[in-house]
C-alpha cells in the first residue's frame, strides 16, 4: 500500500451540545491541540495530512462527502470525549456508507477508557488509538503502508477487531514521548483565523491555546486526565515553548496565550524557568492557565503576574471539607480561600470553578458553597452538577451511593445542559438540583463586588470589551433560555 494520504476531522457535533445555553458567550474554542501535535508527527515522518472542522466550515453532508472524494482520502482519524461519542459515530457510518474501503480511526478518552464498549457498537470503525497519540498512530501507519498486518497486534496504545478476536493492548505510559519528542502542533492545516478562544481565559483576541505538558500526578474522583496520558508530568522545554508561542503571534496574529494543561504549576522550578525565559524573549503576550490551590504560593504567582500571567483558574469544587474529600481533591477549604486571596491581592484576574449537589451533600450543603463562593467575590466563577463520567472513581461513588441513572445516553453526558442529567442527587432530587444550579450563578453574579472588578476591568481598559460582549450574552441566554 502507498502511504495511506490523512485526515484529521471533527465530527458534525452543533454548538449548543458542546456548550449547553452558554452557547452564544463561549466563544469557539475547539482548536484540537492533540490532533495537530499527532498530525505535525507524522508529517515529519512523510505523510500527506489534512484537516477539516465541517461545522466550521459550515459543509452539509453532500459537500463534506464531495471533500473526501476530491482529496482522495486514505485514512480518517477523528477523536472524541464521552459526550461528543454519538455525533462521532454517525460520522463514521456516513464515511463507511459512501467510501467502504477507508480506513477509520478513533482517538480521545472516551475510546482510551472505554475500548471494548466502543467497539462493541461501532463496527465502522476499524482501529483505537488508545492513550498519547504518536506513537502508536505512526506505528499503524507504517504497517499499513508495509501491509504488514500482524505487526498491528505488536502495538502498544492499539485496539482493533482480528476476525472473532479482540485485541486490546493498553497504552504503555513508560514509552510514552519525551519532552524533547514532543512536536509543535501542525498550525498551517488549521483554520487558525477562525478559533475564537474560551472567553473565560481570553483578555483579547485572538487568544490560542497551548499545552506546555503532559501527564497529572492527582487522582480527583471525577477526572481522567492520568488514564489518558499517565501521572508523570512532562513539560516541554522551555525552548521550544518559546518557539511555538512566537510561531503563534508572527505568523498567526496571537494576541494572547492560554495553557489548558491540566495543571500548569506543578513544577514550580520549570514555570520560574519559563517566566524567566518569556520575560527575556520580549513576546510580551498576556497568558492565563490552570492551577491548584496546593501548588501555588506568593513568589510564585508574584513571578508569574510580572511575566505576563493575567488569571489563574483553580478548581475550588466545594466550600464543604467533605465534599472535597468524597472526591479526593487533596486539598482543604483554607487552603482555596488563601490562594484566592493571595491572588487577588497581587492583581490577578482570579477565576473558580465549583461543583455543587455531590453525592453526600444535602441542600444546606449546596447552599454553602454557592454563599461561600459568592463570599470570595472573586472575578468570575462557573458552577456545575456532577457528572460522573464512566470509568472515574466518582463514577462508582454515585453507584454506591445512589442516583447514577442506569439508561443514561452518551449524549446525557454534558457539564453545560442538565435536562437529562446522568446523576441525580438522592438526598436533593433534579429540581431542586435544577434551582440549585440557576440560583449559584444569580447569587453569585448578583454580588456588587464582582461587578465592580469586572467595570473597573473595563474602565482601566485592562480587557478587551468584547470578552464582556460574548460573556452577557452567554450569561442572559443561560437565565432567559428554557
Amino acid at each position: 500500500m502507498k502511504r495511506p494520504k490523512v485526515l484529521f476531522q471533527e465530527p458534525f457535533v452543533p454548538r449548543d451540545v458542546t456548550f449547553g445555553k452558554f452557547a452564544k458567550g463561549a466563544g469557539n474554542n475547539t482548536f484540537p491541540y492533540g490532533v495537530a501535535c499527532i498530525a505535525s508527527y507524522i508529517k515529519e515522518q512523510g505523510y500527506d495530512v489534512l484537516y477539516l472542522d465541517p461545522v466550521m466550515e459550515q459543509m452539509v453532508p453532500e459537500r463534506y462527502i464531495e471533500y473526501i472524494r476530491a482529496n482522495k482520502i486514505d485514512l480518517i482519524g477523528m477523536g472524541s470525549t464521552t459526550l461528543q461519542i454519538s455525533h462521532v459515530l454517525d460520522c463514521f457510518k456516513l464515511i463507511r456508507k459512501h467510501f467502504p474501503d477507508i480506513i477509520t480511526v478513533l482517538g480521545g478518552v472516551h475510546a482510551t477508557l472505554m475500548p471494548e464498549e466502543t467497539l462493541e457498537i461501532a463496527d465502522m470503525i476499524d482501529y483505537l488509538i488508545l492513550g498519547e497519540g504518536e506513537k502508536p498512530f505512526s506505528r499503524l501507519l507504517a504497517c499499513l503502508t508495509t501491509n504488514d498486518r500482524d505487526s498491528i497486534k505488536t502495538i502498544d496504545g492499539i485496539c482493533f477487531r482480528d476476525g472473532e478476536s479482540l485485541i486490546n493492548n493498553p497504552p504503555d505510559f513508560s514509552a510514552c514521548l519525551t519532552p524533547e519528542e514532543m512536536p509543535v502542533p501542525l498550525f498551517e492545516i488549521f483554520p487558525m483565523k477562525q478559533y475564537v478562544a474560551q472567553i473565560t481565559y481570553s483578555k483579547t483576541f485572538p487568544t490560542y491555546s497551548i499545552v506546555a505538558s503532559r501527564g497529572c500526578p492527582f487522582n480527583c474522583s471525577f477526572c481522567n486526565a492520568s488514564d489518558t496520558l499517565g501521572r508523570k508530568v512532562r513539560y516541554k522545554p522551555v525552548d521550544i515553548l518559546l518557539k511555538e508561542i512566537r510561531l503563534l503571534k508572527e505568523q498567526y496574529g496571537a494576541r494572547g496565550i492560554m495553557f489548558l494543561d491540566s495543571t500548569f504549576t506543578v513544577n514550580k522550578a520549570w514555570v520560574r524557568e519559563f517566566c524567566a525565559a518569556y520575560v527575556k524573549s520580549g513576546l510580551d503576550l498576556p497568558w492565563a492557565c490552570n492551577s491548584r490551590v496546593d501548588t501555588i504560593d506568593r513568589d510564585l504567582a508574584v513571578i508569574m503576574r510580572d511575566a505576563g500571567c493575567w488569571t489563574l483558574l483553580f478548581g475550588i469544587e466545594s466550600g464543604n471539607q467533605k465534599s472535597l474529600d468524597l472526591i479526593n481533591k487533596r486539598t482543604t477549604v483554607e487552603q482555596n480561600t488563601r490562594a484566592i486571596r493571595l491572588c487577588m491581592e497581587l492583581g490577578l484576574y482570579v477565576y473558580t470553578s465549583y461543583i455543587i449537589c455531590l453525592p453526600g451533600e444535602t441542600e444546606e450543603d449546596a447552599l454553602n458553597t454557592i454563599e461561600y463562593a459568592r463570599s470570595m467575590g472573586n472575578h468570575l466563577a462557573m458552577f456545575y452538577l456532577p457528572v460522573p463520567y464512566p470509568k472515574t472513581r466518582l463514577w462508582d461513588t454515585c453507584k454506591e451511593m445512589g442516583g447514577l441513572r442506569q439508561d443514561a445516553k452518551w449524549s446525557d453526558f454534558n457539564s453545560w445542559d442538565y435536562t437529562n442529567p446522568v446523576y441525580v442527587n438522592p438526598l436533593i432530587g433534579k429540581e431542586k438540583m435544577l434551582n440549585l444550579y440557576r440560583k449559584a450563578y444569580i447569587r453569585y453574579y448578583s454580588n456588587p463586588r464582582i461587578w465592580y472588578k469586572n467595570l473597573k476591568e473595563i474602565v482601566l481598559m485592562r480587557q478587551s470589551p468584547y470578552r464582556y460582549v460574548l460573556g452577557l450574552r452567554g450569561f442572559l441566554n443561560f437565565l432567559f433560555s428554557k
